[in-house]
């Protein structure tokens, strides 16, 4: 109970956000998935900033009062606009902004059957696992969610803040606000927490291209996702890799949206989403900038084309960065808050007595084969890397042309990072096979993206069919005339 109401409050918190800033989209579904996903990365954000950066602690009325203060501002604005409104003409609240359109279903609708009703079973099944599944360890020694078990006691000596550097802000102190607000922990609420993100995400797949004119978008990319068999099981797990991969899958996915509505609010989404993935594990700002910089780049060139480039909009996605940064520094110091960039920078990998024994040629080499196993031939990535290079093949005069070839880039840039990671740096990890399958995840899940929304494109223009009903030749009367062509053709 107290976690449906810790999610009330991060729900509240982000539409007062997306409100504010102008981003909500006017879909119940977008909307609701937005809300969590900033709302939650906002408590996240401001909570250990407090705590280690300012040394306060974080009581449960204190946590609310975080929580709550977007949705104060909120009304404190919305009051201001009104009382400027009247003042100016007389007129009373200004007008809203026109509702999404209406959804519909799929079309042809017996192909989209299959999958919907995959789409339900599966994200039934892990919902019902997972809310039944307490928070559990498969070597009997590790306990994944025993960050979120110090915020809530605030107990943080000096393992216990490496610890929370680790783990990351959004899966330490999220699921430790409904302890808070009960005042004893609840061992399911971790798995509570990666369910929502589950759940975010596909209200966000489903629900933005659908109230844009395009459901077909959004059941395929909801079905490439729940495809994958490592991070369908991982989503009932404890483990964070599942959370970082679906919090930077849901930029890339709003980055997509770009590519086709040209709305820089869809822009303006990902840079912020893309900000708080950044807090999820040590290496979320690593992994968060890949795709965060190239949609940057994506921006900058269209700078050059006379476009403004949204420069508070990249503040705003900052911003959670450098308040995670400082509280990281604050609560570890500088070396301790960013161990990847020693990893990367200083030692070029960490390794145990018997691996450093191996030459390091063989240990590459021994690895790469590993790597390629599982992007290939485990069964853990599904078969997203055998029809990824299909996908490229099949829309490869449109990649330009569409749009898609920043966000193919960025997935491909985030590959490279996995393996770079996997096969250069720490390759021991890869070796005994302990994280290259849950790594690959960040690459997958916007990869599974990027597939469903390249075919559904392809069939779209394939059938002569846009998304929007522009008045003259929009879809709706493209599909009549095709229907009616199809109709009186001899």
């Amino acid at each position: 109970m107290t976690f449906l109401v810790a999610t009330a409050l991060f729900v509240a918190s982000g539409t007062a956000i997306i409100r504010v800033l102008r981003l909500d989209v006017r879909s119940p579904l977008a909307d609701a998935a937005l809300a969590w996903l900033v709302g939650s990365g906002w408590f996240a954000t401001i909570a250990p900033a407090m705590r280690f950066g300012v040394g306060l602690p974080l009581s449960a009325v204190g946590a609310v009062l975080v929580t709550l203060a977007p949705v104060a501002f909120w009304g404190a604005l919305g009051m201001r606009r009104r009382a400027a409104a009247k003042t100016a003409d007389g007129a009373g609240p200004l007008a809203s902004a026109p509702a999404a359109p209406p959804y519909r279903l799929p079309r042809p609708l017996w192909a989209y059957l299959p999958m919907i009703a995959y789409v339900a079973i599966v994200a039934a099944a892990v919902l019902l696992h997972g809310v039944n599944t307490p928070t559990h360890t498969d070597d009997g020694v590790r306990v994944r969610a025993f960050a979120p078990m110090l915020a809530f006691a605030d107990e943080w000596g000096a393992e216990a803040r490496a610890l929370f550097v680790m783990a990351g802000p959004i899966p330490t102190f999220v699921p430790a606000l409904g302890w808070m607000l009960g005042g004893a922990g609840d061992p399911f609420h971790p798995n509570y927490a990666v369910l929502a993100e589950l759940v975010a995400l596909l209200f966000l797949a489903v629900g933005l291209p659908s109230a844009r004119g395009s459901p077909e978008r959004g059941w395929s990319s909801a079905f490439a996702l729940l495809s994958i068999p490592l991070f369908v099981y991982h989503c009932t797990s404890t483990y964070s890799d599942a959370v970082l991969a679906m919090r930077v899958g849901g930029g890339v996915l709003l980055a997509l949206e770009y590519a086709r509505s040209r709305d820089r609010r869809d822009a303006e989404r990902a840079f912020l989403l893309l900000g708080f993935a950044a807090l999820v594990k040590r290496e979320g700002e690593l992994v968060a900038a890949v795709p965060a910089a190239l949609l940057a780049a994506q921006l900058a060139a269209e700078r050059l084309r006379g476009r403004a480039f949204p420069w508070v909009a990249l503040a705003c996605a900052a911003a959670p960065v450098a308040l995670g940064a400082v509280a990281k520094v604050a609560a570890v110091g500088l070396a301790g808050a960013f161990p990847m960039f020693r990893v990367l920078v200083v030692e070029s990998g960490l390794s145990d007595a018997p691996a450093a024994a191996v030459h390091p040629g063989l240990r590459m080499q021994a690895a790469a084969f590993f790597f390629d196993q599982a992007l290939f031939r485990s069964g853990n990535a599904g078969m997203i890397y055998w029809v990824l290079p299909v996908a490229i093949v099949a829309r490869a005069r449109a990649l330009v042309r569409s749009g898609l070839v920043w966000s193919l880039a960025a997935v491909g840039a985030l590959l490279a990072e996995v393996a770079a990671s996997s096969i250069l740096i720490v390759p021991q990890y890869t070796l005994d096979q302990s994280t290259v399958h849950r790594a690959l995840m960040v690459a997958s899940v916007p990869a599974a993206l990027w597939i469903a929304a390249a075919l559904t494109d392809a069939a779209a223009e394939r059938d002569g069919v846009g998304e929007r009903d522009d008045g003259g030749g929009g879809s709706a009367a493209r599909r009549r005339r095709h229907r009616e062509g199809r109709g009186t053709r001899p």
